[in-house]
């Protein structure tokens, strides 16, 4: 969220979605350009936020965001569920 507020334009929007076997969580902005990851220096106080993303989940993400008027993006990431949770 922190990004898209700082990087992104427009409206951000975030959606969760819970299944059986996942939670999955996406944050929307109508910017077209796509995030740019780096490799942030030791001493740096950003830039650190698609790396968390990336080694916390499961799986992650991004698409275009074509609900609307085919701009924008969605950054997401995936969590898997254990066998017998309940979601």
């Amino acid at each position: 969220m922190t990004n898209a507020h700082q990087h992104g334009k427009g409206d951000v929007r975030l959606a969760a979605t819970i299944e059986c076997t996942r939670v999955r969580v996406a944050v929307h902005d109508d910017d077209p350009a796509l995030p740019s990851p780096r490799r942030a220096a030791n001493d740096d106080t950003h830039g650190r936020g698609l790396f968390l993303v990336t080694a916390l989940s499961d799986v992650c993400g991004l698409t275009v965001d074509g609900q609307l008027d085919g701009t924008g993006k969605a950054v997401w990431f995936e969590l898997s569920l254990p066998p017998g949770a309940k979601a």
